[in-house]
């Protein structure tokens, strides 16, 4: 498992990531850099949505999961600053198949935020190893 840090703008709402292997990841860090003296009220409301999809050799896809992560479970209203470090308490579950699926041979994950509108001059990063 490898470091990954992406970035969210209003450019780029979302992050896409293909693998051969079942996605397996563990959110580690996120930072909302906002000059908004509102991001508490702002970041409670939102969530990551990690949408994880599974295709066969044929290219249909066999299964797809979403998994929402809220913000509001990272955080204390008292805290100054938008960053979180150490994440415990966003849990990724990788897909379960049946058992009679046919075999995956390819993996597509998406993340994107949810119920959180960034203007330009915002993003949110993201650290996971993945």
């Amino acid at each position: 498992m490898g470091v990954q840090h992406i970035t969210l703008d209003a450019a780029r709402p979302e992050a896409r990531f293909s693998a051969t292997e079942r996605p397996r990841i563990v959110l580690r860090q996120a930072f909302f850099a906002t000059a908004d003296p509102a991001w508490q009220r702002r970041l409670n409301r939102a969530a990551l949505v990690i949408t994880t999809r599974a295709y066969d050799g044929r290219g249909r896809e066999l299964a797809t999961d979403h998994q929402v992560f809220r913000f509001s479970k990272l955080f204390n209203p008292t805290w100054p600053d938008p960053v979180f470090r150490n994440i415990r308490n966003w849990n990724y579950v990788p897909v379960a198949l049946r058992e009679d699926a046919p075999p995956v041979l390819g993996w597509l994950l998406e993340l994107r935020l949810r119920d959180l509108r960034l203007v330009a001059e915002e993003h949110m990063e993201l650290v996971f190893l993945g």
